[in-house]
């Protein structure tokens, strides 16, 4: 009887370890610079730093970004990754208007982004972006997958961790 007890309490305790690390959720907060040589297909001149906060399923993301083309920008966006549609307004154009749902990938592997911006009812751009991290958490990839009127494309840029 003894033997039965002490086997169900660490069949018990086997299985609730296994559930604990399976749902372990990367943790993304930190400041981090793109790995240009690691990246592709991203506008010339790209120059990207990331410091990300994260609480739970809130994300802040806040942006220092710089191309040849566009110049220098500055961003804020927050996430909360319960995967409920929310409206974000986006950058560009002007009078477009944008949903976005984010949520974490299966397992707690990273995250997952989806925005669709619309100008007068009708869809312009529809992006998608894969957030995952090293085993070590200390490289960051964020895969592109981006549909506009005119192509689609994918891209990747790649982040290390700095503090």
């Amino acid at each position: 009887m003894k033997f039965k007890l002490t086997s169900s309490l660490f069949v018990i305790l086997l299985v609730s370890c296994g559930f604990c690390l399976a749902s372990a959720k990367p943790d993304f907060s930190g400041t981090w610079k793109l790995e240009k040589d690691k990246s592709f297909s991203n506008p010339p001149g790209l120059e990207q730093t990331l410091v990300i906060t994260q609480k739970g399923d809130q994300v802040t993301l806040d942006t220092d970004l710089k191309t040849t083309r566009g110049g220098a920008q500055k961003m804020t966006e927050v996430y909360s990754l319960d995967g409920k549609e929310m409206d974000f307004a986006p950058a560009q154009p002007p009078n477009a208007k944008g949903k976005r749902k984010a949520s974490w990938l299966p397992n707690g592997q990273g995250i997952v982004i989806e925005d669709v911006v619309t100008v007068d009812g009708k869809v312009i751009s529809q992006t998608t972006r894969k957030w995952t991290l090293s085993a070590d958490g200390k490289t960051m990839t964020v895969d592109y997958f981006i549909d506009v009127q005119q192509a689609a494309y994918e891209a990747k840029r790649v982040f290390t961790r700095t503090g």
